[in-house]
């Protein structure tokens, strides 16, 4: 697990309390313009314009439904004396009703099928999911298997809600979970980008289409929306009332975008990048603060030393150019500038996230079952990986206690803008804040309903769109006054 330090718990609730003053502080910044319209889309005048009008970052479930937390569920169980899960699923708010895939080959306990393919909700933000049954001769039928994301310790919880009994029972933390899932750094099981293998949508053709439907599954799906199919426990979900082709796409409902599996690996992506930086900053607080600058240079020298293929939905030519350019000049910045970092040789990412009890062999690994396969922490998004998603909220961090840093940041203009947008972040400290605020700050029903009249197309394309215009700057500030230096 990497180095042993003591644990400060001051430190941690010091930490704890600054995430939420941050919070606090976005959410005063919050307001609605309505949008300013151009001649491709609407877009936010600021980063913090929602276009439309939200309470605040992540509001209270709505009147009959329930909190969508392990807690919240059990509690709206027992309250309402609820003792099947179809009856429950009825009661779920919207943004679960619509954010959804269907598995016909499962990796999880339980059993599915074309014909009765398990569910899996992921909400607006991906930080509590449920994994259905719809066979009704499966053993675990009864069994609602749910992840829930602890947004203060940035740990993942793995339980299970039994109904096979006249009352529902709930096991916490279930050991036998983390086999698949993990411990120190556990995690969802999700597939990686183009690679969603078993789900409905995951591309049956060769080349760079992320997400085409077979016939079967196509099939299936419009039977499902259309009404013309008997499968249990459908009938909650709501669906776009669009009849689905071989080769297309499903597209969340009441969402500006849609596509469903680019969707849901933005959503399991960026909670699993919140939970991780939690533990980051919060298991070892005063290492982690010593060590944010070289973090950052790490993260410079991992993505200079191999070139990861991301999908743009922005590739222009002009921004292909430019892209490679600025990676030239952070190669030679960083040639230029690792004299004066003392071990610059030896610098590694995931060693010196590793000193801070991140294991990205667990952590990052998504797409792999933790005891029986080989570990991947190359997850993608889909523009980028949780490498990108942790580094910018590191980045974000450090801005906040760094004037220096700040100063860079708010001083230098982006290479290229918001998708469609350009006119909504005029600074590369705009897009830090606008990014953060789709990525990690709107959470359940404030995300969906932003994401329901806009959805930012770019919003994880991260390196290229943030990191690289700083870093002529950056770097030799970083290799200055880093303590390694």
């Amino acid at each position: 697990m990497g180095c042993s330090f003591s644990h400060d718990e001051t430190a941690v609730s010091i930490n704890r309390s600054s995430v939420s003053d941050k919070l606090h502080q976005v959410e005063q910044r919050l307001y609605h313009s309505g949008g300013v319209v151009n001649e491709k889309e609407m877009c936010p005048k600021t980063p913090f314009d929602t276009i439309t009008p939200v309470a605040n970052l992540n509001p209270p479930a709505p009147t009959g439904t329930p909190e969508m937390t392990i807690s919240g569920v059990d509690d709206f169980i027992q309250q309402n004396n609820i003792t099947t899960i179809d009856a429950l699923l009825k009661t779920f708010p919207d943004h679960y009703r619509t954010n959804f895939s269907l598995v016909e080959h499962t990796r999880a306990t339980g059993q599915s099928d074309l014909e009765h393919p398990r569910i899996v909700l992921f909400g607006s933000d991906g930080r509590f999911l449920l994994n259905i049954g719809t066979k009704p001769d499966d053993p675990l039928y009864n069994a609602l298997d749910v992840a829930e994301l602890n947004t203060t310790t940035g740990h993942w919880e793995f339980s299970v809600f039994d109904f096979s009994q006249e009352k529902p029972i709930l096991t916490r933390n279930d050991p036998s979970c983390n086999e698949c899932h993990g411990s120190q750094n556990s995690r969802p099981v999700w597939g990686s980008f183009q690679e969603w293998t078993g789900v409905f949508g995951d591309s049956f053709v060769d080349g760079p289409r992320p997400e085409a439907l077979d016939d079967t599954h196509a099939d299936k799906m419009n039977r499902i929306i259309f009404e013309k199919d008997d499968t249990p426990r459908m009938d909650f979900l709501l669906w776009e009332p669009v009849p689905l082709v071989r080769g297309g796409s499903r597209l969340i409902a009441r969402h500006d975008f849609g596509p469903e599996l680019l969707l849901s690996n933005i959503a399991m992506g960026s909670a699993n990048a919140l939970g991780s930086f939690l533990r980051l900053s919060q298991k070892q607080p005063e290492n982690y603060r010593a060590l944010r600058k070289a973090l950052v240079l790490a993260y410079y020298k991992k993505r200079s030393e191999k070139n990861r293929y991301f999908v743009k939905v922005n590739h222009s030519k002009e921004i292909w150019n430019y892209s490679n350019l600025m990676k030239d000049k952070v190669r030679k910045t960083l040639s230029e500038s690792q004299a004066g970092f003392n071990g610059y040789d030896e610098l590694s990412l995931d060693n010196l996230l590793s000193s801070l009890q991140l294991e990205t062999s667990e952590a990052f690994s998504l797409a792999t079952l933790h005891s029986t396969e080989t570990p991947n922490p190359n997850w993608n998004t889909t523009t980028s990986d949780l490498y990108d998603l942790l580094m910018l909220q590191v980045l974000d961090d450090l801005r906040s206690e760094d004037t220096n840093v700040d100063t860079i940041l708010a001083k230098t203009k982006p290479g290229y803008g918001v998708f469609e947008c350009p006119d909504t972040a005029a600074t590369i400290a705009d897009l830090v804040d606008f990014k953060m605020l789709h990525l990690f700050q709107l959470a359940g029903e404030s995300r969906y309903d932003v994401n329901w009249v806009y959805y930012p197309k770019d919003v994880d394309d991260i390196y290229d769109q943030v990191f690289l215009p700083i870093a002529e700057e950056l770097i030799p500030y970083l290799v200055e006054s880093s303590p390694q230096a």
